[in-house]
């Protein structure tokens, strides 16, 4: 080989050299330009990360704020309870004290009136037993009136005074305890003479000597009574 085909062969082989080179060259500038957008691309991601990883610590530190929160509000909350349970307790035993006092003072009216109505009885039947005597002798007086019919206005005066007084006895529930015929009853009669006699029923009131009186269920006097057999 002659030396121009030397030379000629060596232009050749550096041109391929240089083709190979700015080649070489390309493929390395891309590959630095795509090594960059890889690594701005993970810069990217990274940052992308990092703010998640942000937004994740802001979410964590709202909720424990949020169960605090929770934590705070059901203390409240139970002590609310608390409250109104004591309330409850407390309004019950006032509900149970006011039945109580009501319950006794019921009782206490109920017996104040009945201490009244007993105490009124008692006087008005002590003021009763006084006037019957009186009665008794009008009575009698009348009894011992005039056996013809001659018009005596002191005896007519008489006779209705007793009237009178046996109307307000009855107005006021004063009633003349029966007798007479009347089989003998120890609990309104008494018995201060006693006979033997066929003409009459066993323990029968044949003579009222003195009139008895009751009011409602009280005695105010005994009848006093003849009794036979």
């Amino acid at each position: 080989m002659s030396d121009k085909d030397n030379i000629e062969t060596n232009i050749n082989k550096n041109t391929q050299n240089e083709e190979t080179s700015k080649k070489n060259g390309k493929c390395i500038k891309e590959k630095r330009e795509k090594t960059s957008e890889s690594k701005k691309t993970i810069e990217d991601k990274n940052k992308e990360l990092n703010e998640s990883k942000k937004t994740i610590e802001d979410k964590d530190k709202e909720l424990n704020e949020s169960k605090k929160t929770i934590e705070d509000k059901d203390k409240e909350l139970n002590k609310l309870k608390k409250i109104i349970e004591d309330k409850d307790k407390e309004l019950n035993d006032y509900i149970k004290l006011l039945r109580s006092s009501r319950a006794e003072f019921d009782n206490y009216k109920k017996r104040t009136n009945k201490e009244k109505e007993t105490t009124y009885d008692d006087g008005f039947g002590d003021a009763i037993k006084k006037i019957l005597p009186i009665v008794d002798n009008f009575e009698r007086a009348v009894e011992c009136g005039p056996s013809d019919e001659t018009n005596d206005s002191f005896y007519e005066g008489i006779k209705m005074v007793l009237k009178q007084t046996k109307d307000c006895f009855s107005s006021c529930g004063v009633e003349e305890i029966s007798a007479l015929n009347e089989k003998f009853d120890p609990n309104v009669h008494n018995a201060v003479m006693h006979i033997e006699d066929s003409n009459y029923g066993e323990n029968e009131v044949i003579e009222v000597l003195q009139k008895g009186y009751k009011y409602k269920d009280r005695i105010l006097r005994y009848s006093m009574v003849k009794v036979a057999n």
